[in-house]
């Protein structure tokens, strides 16, 4: 029924991509927020947020699945900094989280501010984590089964 996901190596791949769009969403109703001064569209970045990090934490577990899928040598490394990269953006997505939840009550413009910047730093850190990632399938062919490719030709 699902032939694609038969033929997966392992599942990392269906995840990965929520925590990006989450994470993204929330920067930007978090800068609808501090443009607008509006509560909604706190509240609305702040649901993001916690959706995406939750999404991370599955990511990140089927993430560390997925390491043993990756041959040695070169790609090794790549994983290595693309690991590193993904666990400081979920470290600093969680402690967004409690900041956001923290002050929800009171989520004044300075506080929006705050949060914008953590979200921008967020972004920046999922840019070049998802880099690698991509690095790993693109140049590598991590995750890619290359004997069922092979047999299809």
């Amino acid at each position: 029924m699902l032939p694609g996901l038969k033929a997966a190596l392992n599942y990392h791949p269906i995840f990965v991509h929520f925590p990006i769009v989450l994470w993204f969403a929330a920067l930007l109703f978090d800068l609808l927020a501090v443009w607008r001064t509006s509560d909604e569209m706190q509240r609305t970045a702040s649901r993001m947020l916690y959706l995406g990090t939750l999404a991370a934490m599955v990511t990140a577990l089927t993430g560390l699945v997925a390491e043993k899928s990756v041959p040695p040598g070169a790609a090794q490394r790549v994983v290595g900094i693309h690991q590193a990269l993904m666990l400081v953006s979920t470290s600093l997505a969680v402690a967004l989280c409690i900041f956001a939840f923290s002050v929800r009550r009171n989520f004044t413009i300075q506080l929006r501010k705050v949060m914008l910047l953590g979200l921008g730093v967020l972004g920046v850190l999922v840019i070049f984590g998802a880099d690698r990632g991509a690095q790993l399938v693109y140049e590598y062919g991590s995750a890619v089964n290359w004997s069922t490719a092979e047999q299809q030709k």
